[in-house]
């Protein structure tokens, strides 16, 4: 009988891949997602008969433990991701980003789900040694409201875990590359994107350090997790990605000017963003055994190639984009307060 996986947040940049990749590997998949952004990322999959969308909020508890039911595995992407959609909306994005993951995670128990698939972040990290690689041990110093809200689930999950519901939580890099809703707000595919458009890129902050990690890697990553009978601990955190994909911004750059030799780029010093963190992916390379399939470069390439040969509706792909976001709250958010009860 083929293993049905429940993903929340399905319908965003990671999901659609990652949805793909599951179905074409024999497992069920049931998306649960509140379409703030629309479903055009999986409307292709609307006659597959192992693939099911349900539209719903992680704090709905009613409807939630309904579309749960028969779920073998839990992807808990859904969140409301990144600095500005969160600033947006401050109790909204906590109340989903942990108050959801909160109840997500006692329905699984209750229903007896058995592993519990938390997407993190690397951003949890903030403000870092750059001398130094953070480690999963590293002190963590979050600078937004989205990393605090991360690293509150990360230890709500982890207490919370047990022989009944094992948790991983995945602290991933900063995500570039292609998808079916691929976002313009994440560094690799912005300079891509402004670099095709204007010949012309601003870059701030150059000296800072990230890790970066292609999405079709992070899907892989995730369905190696998936795929394990048994994991001998309750919970594990990692970090998600691969050492050798450090970068500051000015090494991302000068790979793009090596595409584009023609390019001009602006270097501005100042910048709001104080994130600067060089991570070691050492203890996930070691337990998974995995590879990276895709670089920077690829990522450059293959942005610029679909931009080229206009594959992409770039104007539906910003999450710092707030219009869809903040219209979503101003419509909604005084009905939602109504409706659900949150346990502080």
């Amino acid at each position: 009988m083929k293993k049905k996986i429940f993903i929340t947040g399905g319908c965003g940049y990671i999901g659609g891949i990652l949805i793909r990749k599951l179905l074409a590997d024999g497992f069920k998949v049931a998306c649960f997602d509140l379409l703030i952004y629309g479903d055009s990322s999986v409307k292709s999959l609307s006659n597959n008969k192992d693939f099911e969308l349900i539209k719903g909020d992680i704090r709905d508890k009613k409807k939630l433990q309904e579309a749960i039911k028969g779920s073998d595995a839990i992807v808990h992407l859904a969140a409301i991701v990144g600095d500005k959609p969160c600033d947006a909306a401050l109790n909204a994005s906590y109340d989903i980003n942990f108050n959801g993951t909160k109840i997500l995670a006692e329905i699984a128990e209750k229903q007896k789900i058995g592993k519990f698939i938390f997407a993190s972040t690397c951003s949890n990290y903030g403000i870092s040694n750059p001398n130094e690689f953070a480690k999963e041990t590293s002190s963590l110093n979050p600078v937004s409201l989205y990393a605090e809200s991360k690293i509150d689930c990360e230890e709500f999950l982890r207490n919370f875990s047990s022989e009944k519901l094992k948790v991983v939580s995945l602290r991933f890099g900063t995500a570039y590359g292609m998808s079916y809703r691929t976002r313009f707000d994440l560094t690799v595919n912005s300079f891509a994107y402004e670099a095709f458009k204007t010949n012309k890129i601003s870059v701030f902050a150059h000296d800072t350090w990230r890790p970066y990690i292609h999405v079709q890697d992070i899907c892989n990553i995730i369905i190696e997790f998936l795929k394990m009978e048994k994991l001998k601990e309750n919970s594990y955190t990692f970090n998600a990605g691969y050492t050798d994909e450090n970068y500051t911004k000015k090494q991302v750059v000068e790979k793009l000017i090596k595409i584009l030799p023609d390019l001009k780029v602006e270097y501005i010093s100042l910048s709001n963003d104080k994130r600067n963190y060089k991570v070691d992916f050492t203890k996930i390379e070691n337990f998974l055994k995995n590879k990276r399939t895709k670089d920077v470069n690829y990522g450059f390439r293959e942005i610029l190639n679909a931009l080229k040969a206009k594959n992409i509706n770039d104007k539906d792909f910003y999450n710092n984009n707030l219009e869809a976001l903040v219209k979503f709250f101003k419509v909604n958010q005084k009905k939602l307060e109504r409706k659900f009860t949150y346990e502080k």
